[in-house]
């Protein structure tokens, strides 16, 4: 017993010793004073900013441990990056052959302070320019470099801070809060492959027309696929994003699903509207995609839908909107298009709308050439206010009641296609009828002809011209008045349809002739000519 325990006091003694024998040889290779003038001069010479490092210290488990760790702004005083600590984690028996193997690369507390200057460039412009215009020096003779072999299969970030700042304005101030792990490996021709990545968003907060926006969430990497799970939160609502990228890498296969349990339309619509252009100021050309760009939108594939329970726009509150959208070869597809909608405001009713619609995205100006699908609107129980197109009606009748006129149904048809949409449908009550059937272009061009039947209880109450024409009446003697829209959605312009009228009118007079002959043929005995019977009835109707 003894014995053992001399021995174990011996083995003891001895790994002593070797770890005591090992500290101070890792500190005597890897000393402070060794490493800042190795490490400085060739980050300054890289960056052409000074660099600063407060202190460097090695130890034997905890690795190469830097702190105070910062690059400088071009005047040299502000930071431009910064790092709290640095952990540089290396193998102990390659260290033996003076070798320095990094197993691990810990960041804590890094910030960069990105800014987008008035003139366009970045404040770190002059780095990227420096790396590409620098000519490689030779390298440094065996006896003062010290050999160096990054093998890192795992990198963590603690606490990591981004800010961006656009002195411009023209893009939104962001600032960033992560952690973040990554474990892979680097080929042999120097291009890393992650074979496992987390980043935890604490919070990404970027300022959108006075409005704050944040974001925080999770993202999980493989070599195969990045999976997303992200929450926003725009005002008081709140959004939530599922989403799946596969084959990342090479050509993207994005599955991505949102939804939000309520939304301001208003106020997202007042995020994505573009600044007016300042008088005085070119207005900039839209730049067209690059071809490689065009390339990647034609292999990049998504899918999903978007699902919205209640959202708000204006005077209005729609329930149960959704979308199933897939883009692939360029051509987006919305081929489930539904909501339910309720309002106050000018046009007050119920209702439901389904449609479909595709565009080609590869550039910004075909989506609206491209544009083309079908839609539904089904109508109930509503009232017309603030029309101009009403207003113009009831003044061309005479009867103001038509001003705001209630309806009990109603249904259309949406086409839009050739950058116009084509209108065909009907809103009525038991007075009235109104059945528009024509375009609306891009540019907010009306052209409508439109039907409008008053029924017999209004029709007594015409004035004007419309109370001395013969308008043509349908079987339950409702009046018939053909009118066209014309003018821009802004500014509406409503008259009579004088073409369609006049052919009106040739029915009416046929009809009413057809009528008066069967009267005649039904009292009188004899069968006068047709000539005859003709004459007779034009003048009752006209008096001759």
């Amino acid at each position: 017993m003894k014995k053992l325990l001399k021995i174990a006091i011996v083995l003891a003694g001895i790994l002593a010793l070797l770890f005591i024998g090992l500290t101070l040889f890792v500190k005597s290779y890897l000393s402070s004073d060794r490493l800042k003038p190795m490490i400085l001069p060739k980050a300054e010479a890289a960056t052409g900013r000074k660099v600063h490092l407060d202190d460097i210290s090695v130890s034997l488990f905890k690795g190469v441990v830097a702190k105070g760790l910062s690059v400088k702004e071009k005047d040299g005083q502000k930071d431009f990056l910064k790092i709290g600590r640095f952990v540089l984690s290396y193998r102990l028996l390659p260290l033996l052959k003076k070798q320095l193997v990094i197993s691990k690369i810990e960041i804590v507390s890094p910030s960069i302070s990105i800014k987008k200057e008035r003139e366009g460039k970045f404040n770190f412009s002059d780095i990227m320019e420096r790396g590409s215009q620098e000519p490689q020096k030779p390298s440094e003779p065996k006896s003062q470099a010290l050999p160096v072999s990054i093998v890192a299969n795992r990198l963590f970030i603690r606490d990591a801070r981004l800010t961006f700042v656009d002195e411009g304005k023209e893009l939104p101030d962001v600032s960033m809060a992560l952690n973040a792990e990554f474990q892979g490996s680097v080929d042999k021709d120097g291009i890393p492959r992650m074979e496992f990545g987390l980043i935890s968003l604490k919070e990404v907060k970027a300022n959108l027309k006075d409005k704050e926006v944040k974001v925080s969430g999770r993202i999980d990497m493989d070599t195969k696929a990045v999976r997303a799970n992200l929450q926003a939160l725009i005002g008081k609502d709140n959004i939530d994003l599922n989403a799946t990228v596969k084959e990342y890498r090479s050509i993207p296969d994005i599955v991505a699903n949102i939804h939000a349990k309520t939304l301001d339309l208003d106020q997202l619509m007042g995020l994505s509207s573009e600044k007016k252009v300042q008088e005085g100021k070119p207005q900039k050309k839209e730049k067209k995609a690059e071809p490689s760009q065009g390339d990647m939108m034609k292999k990049l594939k998504a899918s999903g839908q978007i699902t919205v329970d209640k959202a708000t726009y204006q005077d209005y509150t729609i329930k149960d909107f959704r979308i199933q959208y897939q883009l692939a070869k360029s051509v987006l597809k919305i081929e489930s298009l539904g909501l339910q909608f309720s309002g106050e405001g000018s046009f007050t009713a119920e209702g439901g709308l389904n449609g479909n619609l595709q565009c080609v995205v590869d550039e910004p100006s075909t989506i609206q050439k491209t544009l083309k699908g079908t839609a539904v609107a089904k109508l109930g129980k509503g009232a017309i206010k603030q029309s101009q197109i009403f207003d113009a009606i009831a003044l061309l009748t005479g009867i103001p009641s038509l001003k705001n006129p209630s309806f009990d149904e109603g249904l259309f048809n949406f086409d839009v296609k050739d950058e116009k949409i084509f209108l065909d449908g009907w809103i009525g009550s038991a007075l009235f009828k109104i059945s528009p059937k024509g375009m609306v272009d891009f540019e907010k061009q009306l052209d409508i002809p439109t039907e409008f039947r008053l029924s017999p209880s209004l029709t007594g109450n015409l004035k004007g011209r419309l109370a001395s024409i013969r308008l043509l009446e349908d079987d339950q003697g409702w009046k018939v008045i053909p009118l066209r829209i014309k003018g821009t959605t802004d500014k509406p312009n409503v008259s009579l349809d004088e073409e369609a009228l006049s052919k009106q009118l040739g029915r009416g007079l046929q009809k009413e002739i057809e009528r008066r002959l069967f009267e005649r043929k039904s009292k009188e005995p004899e069968k006068p000519s047709e000539r005859t019977k003709s004459k007779g009835v034009l003048k009752e109707l006209f008096g001759k």
